[in-house]
């Protein structure tokens, strides 16, 4: 049996890659505490891979494929090095995507497996910060968060029980920790570009605080893009490493409404 020995769940956005010019310092510095922090939480943890809870922003899949939940499987995940993220290639423990792929199949979760799944920002981004004083191997699920028809947020919550439980099953990494990543509220590619809905943002981490993990998968999805942004889909990644980290709530880090990043940007570890 394994353990699943950290876990936690960031923001992210391209811009705080490239750091336009009116990003408010303060802001900036209070966001990479918090992510420093979980770079430093992470390492000392023990973990002995990282399993990353993402979307892909038209890059590794399309119109043309849109699996609902994908795990990638081979030897090595090459990033797609775009949107001012590093061209580089993370490892992975052998053997442990097609382990996982096949242990969700067993619990009814019919999971694409995908070889070397390449990396857009959505993982690489996190990953600039979380493994700047740790670097271990990657274990990258894709939920998907932008291509209708979406999973329910219901379903992603049982995802998650799921991907925690066989997490905890496998015997190729004894200690194992997860991170979703995505949101929060924004808008891409749309007229409403720029605007954050700070209340829904408070009040997801005050649901994620509070352990209110069912009532959080209970929010309607339509309404949560209409109120929050097609970005806000990617809550999806955070209710799934949720409901795998097996804790009953959160500790949020930050929560900084970034204007220049045109994103609500927060961070939470589960305790």
């Amino acid at each position: 049996m394994s353990e699943i020995v950290w876990s936690a769940a960031m923001a992210h956005t391209a811009a705080m890659m490239r750091l336009p010019e009116d990003t408010d310092p303060s802001q900036a510095e209070r966001v990479f505490g918090a992510f420093d922090r979980l770079s430093r939480t992470l390492k000392s943890s023990g973990a002995e891979v990282l399993v990353m809870v993402g979307t892909d922003h038209m890059m590794t899949f399309s119109y043309e494929t849109v699996p609902a939940f994908a795990i990638g499987t081979g030897e090595a995940f090459p990033s797609w090095g775009e949107a001012g993220t590093e061209k580089t290639s993370y490892e992975a423990v052998e053997g442990l995507g097609e382990d996982v792929v096949a242990r969700l199949l067993e619990r009814d979760f019919d999971v694409a497996g995908v070889a070397e799944m390449r990396l857009d920002h959505a993982f690489n981004c996190p990953l600039n910060f979380l493994f700047k004083h740790v670097r271990l191997p990657v274990l990258p699920v894709y939920v998907n968060c932008t291509i209708p028809p979406l999973p329910r947020h219901q379903r992603c919550l049982a995802f998650g029980e799921a991907l925690g439980a066989v997490l905890r099953e496998q015997g190729l990494a004894g200690k194992v920790g997860v991170v979703g990543t995505g949101g929060l509220s924004h808008w891409i590619g749309l007229p409403q570009t720029g605007l954050i809905n700070e209340e829904f943002d408070r009040d997801f981490l005050a649901g994620l605080e509070a352990g209110d993990f069912a009532g959080l998968a209970a929010l309607d999805s339509d309404t949560v893009i209409e109120s929050a942004g097609n970005g806000a889909g990617e809550i999806r990644n955070w209710l799934v490493a949720a409901a795998a980290s097996g804790k009953s709530r959160s500790h949020t880090l930050t929560y900084e409404p970034v204007s220049a990043w045109k994103t609500g940007i927060g961070a939470v570890e589960f305790t």
